[in-house]
């Protein structure tokens, strides 16, 4: 397992035929764009990831920034946000890095006006190809609740295998287990 700290700012600018988008590394100098996404997604995303992961006000977009630092810099996880002309169009997480198994979760939100465009697939492809090849990750792992149809064919595109459902895994929740194997 690598030291998070020396990845990238910046992954190789994924291909999406929809749109020109790059994908960065959450920090200080994006609190206004994520700020504005979060507001716009804010009833899209907490229904499948609670509040935490999309702060609205300018305290807690501060707040959320300088934990995600934190959790960076003590090897715990990574957020990247997916830019497209100057807007956050959404943002993905790797996290609860298991430093003796190398797994990790994977997760993410897409804004809503932007979904439909194989966004979400194109960042987890990033974020994926960065698990197997900085972070040297074994296995990403996917919760994705029944009823969150459009997550499942977002991990299906992954390639990612459904492995079961597992009760009241998230929120108290039942979520299907959905993995990435590195070397398949």
């Amino acid at each position: 397992m690598i030291d998070l700290s020396i990845l990238p700012s910046r992954l190789p600018s994924p291909k999406n035929p929809y749109a020109s988008v790059s994908v960065v590394r959450l920090g200080a100098r994006y609190s206004e764009a994520l700020g504005e996404a979060c507001r716009a997604s804010a009833t899209h995303v907490k229904p499948w990831l609670g509040t935490q992961l999309c702060p609205v006000t300018p305290a807690a977009i501060k707040k959320f920034i300088q934990s995600c630092e934190n959790n960076r810099k003590n090897g715990y996880g990574i957020i990247y946000l997916l830019m497209g002309q100057e807007r956050c169009l959404g943002m993905g997480i790797i996290n609860y890095i298991h430093p003796v198994h190398e797994v990790a979760n994977l997760g993410y939100w897409i804004r809503p006006e932007a979904c439909g465009n194989n966004l979400a697939v194109t960042l987890c492809q990033s974020l994926q190809k960065l698990a197997f090849s900085q972070i040297q990750l074994r296995r990403l792992e996917l919760f994705i609740e029944p009823d969150n149809k459009a997550s499942m064919r977002v991990a299906q595109k992954l390639g990612a295998h459904c492995e079961g459902l597992c009760e009241q895994r998230i929120f108290g929740r039942d979520a299907y287990l959905y993995a990435l194997v590195g070397n398949e």
